[in-house]
């Protein structure tokens, strides 16, 4: 039983998550014994978090001598507040209208609601909300948006090529704070309701907790449910951190950025550095979080300990053009690039039966490269993604090999020889994406079935590998597995000389 107590140990709300789901009677009727008010919130099938009601050390101590062999861990309950400062630019860009019969896929951003100020207002094709509009404060989740759409007119230089598309205002907070409970029913709701139109989701939220070394936390483990259960992508923000401000090394990614599933994202500056703020990987068990980087401004503590901003550019609530830094901004370049992506190949505009999430995080990751600063890929994971039409000329490209299938234990890759123009060898950059079942109660292993590739990457377990290697002409390449579970795997093979 893990115990984690609230600061000066106050009266807090508190969540406890149970090893053992069929003891699940007796620990409520120890609260009732205690007359401990309490809320059961049940994500899905046998994930579900008791947060009990105002409680302190006394009562945990309780827990401890009577219920220590069942409970997981008893900790205060996360609380999602929006701090954000927005500075007013100088500055005007175009509007962009929708053209008449012209398909547009649609992504859903997750936040604090979109204002309908004219950039963003064309694009908005639907708003999920279980809030009043007077209650929604709109500034995070509209500057998200503006950067998506707008990103590179803003900054006046191209780094996705922004293409419009539509997109889903899913509103999963007000202008008020959120416990981690209701923000992750809310993201679940919103998703749920709302997955055979949208495939894309943005989520630049966060619960303020750095994840753990050994074991994926209950909001990673709900957005993998999700993107499993739902065939969607989420694109995942690493987080903001204030360690600079105190001259203390970064903090650890937050809950919810160790999710595998996603494509979680740090932040880059101008000058090519990581972000001061943005926090730093590796994931639990070793595994690569974050995946990859994107411009996202930067903050500085001044000669006087104040903070300095150097953000990016994006657009108020009132619809001025604003700036303002985080990984969340970053976020939102990297979901528009996905999204024009999948809209360049899509065929299916109506039930989005072709949308492929591996394909998708693959062609992403492999064609990241880390800055002319030689980033830790604790801080950028795989690096910087190249522009939109960069990547769908991959398709075209006759150097690369994109192999898209289903593996069980054990699949062999054989190229052309007319691929290795017929030399001994060739040197390549490989880049696998893959998913898995994994054990949601972690009971065992996480990951419950991973692939690895014969003599070039079969340490650890990850969801993503990358090389660069030399590849002999008679030499198939060998994916493999320990245990038959079926996996949806994305193989890019790309001939560098």
């Amino acid at each position: 039983m893990r115990v984690r107590l609230a600061k000066e140990d106050v009266n807090s709300n508190y969540k406890v998550s149970l090893i053992d789901v069929s003891r699940e009677k007796d620990f409520v009727k120890i609260l009732e014994d205690y007359n401990i008010k309490y809320k059961r919130t049940e994500y899905f099938k046998d994930l579900f978090m008791y947060k009990l009601i105002d409680i302190n050390s006394k009562f945990i101590m309780i827990l401890q001598e009577k219920a220590s062999n069942y409970i997981k861990y008893i900790e205060p309950v996360s609380i999602y507040s929006l701090p954000l400062q927005i500075e007013d630019e100088d500055g005007e860009i175009p509007v962009v209208y929708p053209e008449e019969n012209k398909d547009y896929v649609t992504l859903g951003v997750i936040d604090n609601g979109i204002a309908h100020i004219k950039h963003l207002d064309p694009w908005i094709k639907r708003v999920h909300t279980r809030f009043l509009r007077e209650e929604t404060s709109t500034t995070h989740g509209t500057f998200v948006s503006g950067i998506a759409l707008y990103g590179d007119k803003l900054e006046n230089r191209e780094i996705v090529k922004n293409e419009p598309f539509y997109l889903l205002d899913a509103t999963v907070l007000s202008a008020t704070t959120i416990e981690e409970d209701d923000l992750l029913k809310n993201i679940t709701l919103a998703i749920e309701e709302n997955y055979k139109r949208v495939k894309i989701w943005n989520l630049s939220l966060s619960v303020r907790l750095g994840i753990e070394e050994d074991t994926f936390s209950d909001f990673g483990v709900v957005l993998d449910h999700l993107q499993k259960t739902y065939g969607v992508l989420i694109l995942k923000s690493a987080g903001n951190g204030g360690n600079f401000m105190k001259q203390l090394p970064k903090g650890k990614l937050y809950h919810g950025s160790d999710s595998l599933l996603s494509l979680v994202v740090g932040s880059i500056t101008n000058e090519g550095y990581a972000s001061n703020y943005s926090r730093v990987g590796l994931g639990p068990k070793g595994t690569i979080k974050p995946d990859i980087a994107s411009y996202g401004g930067d903050l500085l503590r001044g000669d006087n300990g104040e903070m300095i901003m150097k953000g990016v550019n994006s657009f108020s609530r009132n619809g001025n053009v604003a700036s303002s830094s985080g990984t969340s901004f970053a976020t939102a370049r990297i979901s528009s690039l996905a999204t024009i992506i999948y809209q360049n190949i899509c065929k299916d505009f109506k039930d989005f039966s072709d949308f492929n999430p591996i394909l998708l995080k693959a062609l992403i990751i492999h064609s990241a490269k880390n800055t002319d600063k030689n980033l830790s890929v604790e801080e950028i994971g795989y690096g910087i993604p190249s522009t939109s039409t960069e990547i769908l000329s991959y398709f075209k490209n006759e150097n690369i090999k994109i192999f898209n299938g289903v593996m069980e234990k054990n699949q062999e890759i054989e190229l052309d020889a007319s691929f290795f123009n017929y030399k001994k060898d060739i040197k390549i950059k490989l880049t696998l994406v893959y998913d898995t079942e994994f054990d949601y109660l972690q009971k065992g292993d996480y990951i419950k079935s991973d692939i690895k590739i014969k003599n070039i990457s079969e340490n650890g377990k990850n969801l993503t590998r990358k090389f660069e290697g030399i590849l002999e002409r008679n030499k198939k390449i060998e994916l493999y597995s320990d245990n038959d579970i079926k996996k949806n795997y994305t193989l890019i093979i790309e001939k560098l000389n």
